[in-house]
């Protein structure tokens, strides 16, 4: 059990964003620095709902936390809060101008951070990355502002008795725990699968109360909201990265062809044992490093032996 003075603190605010469906295919517009986001289906940011996901786990082991989920957005995600209304969350906060037009990550942290400012809010959980623009800065630029820890790629978040475990990956598959005191940013990694709502709590969230508010209402001025001190230039579309592989036996069809192009060669790759001495084992690494490009640039097959 928390101690008493942690019970109360504990207020958690889940960032959340509508994300067009990466499945389509996006155009760019003329100056490729926005998205139209007109036509396509929308959703939420996986990751987001991810971050949701492990609010509500965090609420159902110490019953006295407060979840609070906002959204930069028109009136339309206001489906998605109150769908988190449903599932457990305690309030819902939409944040919109009608000035606001492409906000990039830095103006998105302007905003949060203002709401978490005057929430008291000592946990704040956002997606590592949005599907659409996938620029991964906001959870950052929300730590950076108020002088808040940060950490990315989080899997899994437990409560302890002084603060938070946080389960980091840190790619090919490794994780690491991260012991980290209250108040953090915490930017969730994942898809999260939210449950199924009640019938009850579905009809309950339709008449739930959303509270919107302005920049104006987080005393965020309008010139403040102008500066950004990393604008957004270009997007583009990742470039692909091709795999070198040996020409193909043009004697063989076609067929068997894009079958040696999917395999990504003609000969599979085998294992060498290298048998000798220590100074013979070590010529014959020496020239197989040289046979396969591992050494670009090294002394030649007859400087070998010197070396």
């Amino acid at each position: 059990m928390l101690p008493a003075d942690l019970e109360k603190a504990m207020k958690i605010i889940v960032c959340s964003k509508e994300v067009i469906d990466p499945a389509l295919n996006l155009d760019f517009g003329l100056s490729n620095s926005v998205i139209f986001k007109e036509g396509p289906p929308l959703k939420l940011n996986p990751s987001d709902a991810a971050a949701l996901s492990i609010a509500l786990t965090l609420k159902s082991a110490d019953g006295t936390a407060e979840i609070t989920v906002v959204s930069i957005g028109p009136p339309r995600v206001e489906h998605y809060l109150r769908n988190a209304l449903a599932l457990g969350a305690d309030k819902a906060i939409r944040i919109w101008d009608d000035d606001f037009d492409g906000l990039s990550p830095y103006r998105k942290a302007v905003l949060l951070s203002g709401i978490v400012t005057l929430s008291g809010a000592d946990l704040v959980l956002t997606g590592a990355k949005s599907l659409d623009t996938g620029s991964g800065q906001v959870g950052q630029l929300i730590a950076g502002r108020l002088g808040w820890p940060c950490v990315y790629t989080v899997t899994n978040i437990e409560l302890e008795s002084d603060g938070v475990i946080l389960l980091k990956d840190t790619g090919r598959g490794e994780r690491e725990k991260v012991a980290c005191k209250l108040p953090v940013v915490a930017a969730i990694k994942g898809e999260g699968k939210l449950p199924y709502a009640s019938l009850d709590r579905y009809i309950e969230s339709k008449y739930s109360e959303i509270t919107s508010l302005s920049p104006i209402d987080l005393g965020i001025s309008p010139i403040e909201l102008k500066k950004d001190p990393a604008p957004v230039t270009r997007l583009i579309y990742p470039r692909p990265s091709p795999v070198k592989a040996p020409p193909l036996d043009s004697s063989l069809p076609a067929f068997y062809r894009i079958l040696q192009l999917l395999e990504g060669g003609i000969v599979k790759r085998k294992g060498r044992m290298l048998e000798g001495s220590s100074d013979e084992v070590a010529e014959k690494l020496f020239q197989l490093f040289l046979e396969e490009g591992v050494l670009k640039g090294a002394a030649g097959k007859n400087d070998a032996g010197k070396r």
